[in-house]
């Protein structure tokens, strides 16, 4: 039993706990605190660009086509290449344009019930951007990604090794203390009960997140199943015009009944359309169903489903990431992931103040001996 466990291997796991989380202390708090506001990504984003993001819904929508029409009249010579859409009836249409000739790309976004353009996507608020790169990288690219990903090892092992440590005293609750020095080995104990599953998911999952195209390979491979091909490059027919934004959109809701569309990309062009779909059972912001049509006709060229995907991508590029980020059950599960990753930093600093206890005891042991 836990309980039971040899003294010497007890201050053994103390030790490793204590020095393990001293040395991922700094990065767990950044990833705690950046995590719980990650969880609410989209609502907060939607909130600091309001400008950008909320309209009045005035009667039916426009078509894409007509909402595309209406763009491009105010930017003549541009083509649009991608339409994001929301489930939200309040929330803008984002229009990426592509010039006729040399320059840049631009995104914008658009009323869909009037077509009047609320600005340009490069004048947006990008806190919740940055946040995003910060949790994954600490902004710092690659680096900073093997960074989170041994944060997320050190996790794993201190809610393991701190599950054990709790074992023998059971703090659940609070109650009797009667010194600062007490009262915060309560919290943390009983802090970290509660919350040592969510960070236990939160540390296997952020290490899948890190290499979830290796984990999706191997069981896919042991299951012997494999993703949908890439479309092959499409021949343009001689005097053909690729397919308007209204006929791909019918083709999708066709292909994928029960599916609503999120984004179509690559309209106007030579290469195969993408089409990304989102079923409702489906946590993910965007949806993990993948649809490839033929830029001239609107055939299907590829076709792979959050439902029918093979058992590797849906544990790697689907329930992972919905574990982690909450999404799994909606808003219950999003609250409690948020306040679990708001957690972590309390954990932190409460351990280090223990730490410090014991420094302080063992020197004042010391000089007494």
């Amino acid at each position: 039993m836990l309980c039971a466990l040899p003294m010497n291997f007890r201050k053994l796991l103390l030790f490793l706990h204590l020095t393990g989380g001293l040395v991922s202390g700094v990065f767990l708090i950044f990833l705690g605190g950046s995590g719980g506001l990650l969880v609410f990504e989209g609502e907060i984003d939607h909130w600091l660009n309001a400008r950008l993001s909320w309209v009045q819904p005035e009667g039916a929508r426009l078509s894409l086509g007509e909402l595309s029409d209406k763009v491009l009249a105010r930017h003549p010579g541009s083509k649009v290449s991608v339409i994001v859409l929301s489930k939200d009836d309040r929330i803008a249409t984002t229009i990426a344009l592509r010039p006729a000739g040399p320059g840049k790309s631009v995104s914008l976004r658009v009323n869909p019930y009037t077509g009047a353009e609320l600005g340009s996507t490069d004048t947006a608020n990008t806190f919740m951007a940055k946040v995003h790169q910060f949790h994954t990288n600490l902004l710092l690219g690659p680096p900073g990604k093997l960074i989170t990903m041994w944060g997320a090892i050190f996790l794993l092992g201190l809610s393991v090794s701190g599950l054990i440590l709790w074992w023998p005293r059971k703090l659940w609750k609070f109650g009797g203390a009667k010194s600062g020095r007490e009262r915060n080995f309560q919290l943390h104990n009983v802090a970290g009960f509660y919350s040592c599953v969510f960070m236990f998911l939160f540390a296997v999952t952020g290490i899948v997140v890190h290499w979830d195209d290796e984990v999706r390979k191997l069981i896919n491979k042991a299951t012997h199943e494999e993703d949908a091909p890439m479309p092959r490059a499409v021949t343009a027919p001689k005097d053909a015009a690729p397919q308007g934004p209204d006929a791909l959109l019918a083709a999708a809701n066709k292909a994928v009944p029960g599916a609503r569309v999120t984004s179509i990309m690559g309209i106007g062009g030579n290469a195969p359309v993408r089409v990304t779909m989102k079923f409702p059972e489906d946590g993910t912001p965007a949806g993990r169903t993948n649809l490839y049509l033929d830029p001239f006709t609107a055939d299907t060229l590829s076709l792979q489903t959050s439902r029918t995907a093979p058992l590797g991508t849906r544990i790697a590029k689907l329930w992972n990431r919905e574990i982690h980020t909450g999404d799994i059950f909606g808003w219950p599960t999003r609250i409690i992931a948020s306040i679990a990753s708001f957690t972590l930093p309390l954990l932190v600093v409460t351990g280090v103040l223990i730490w410090l206890g014991r420094m302080r005891r063992k020197r004042r042991q010391a000089a007494e001996a």
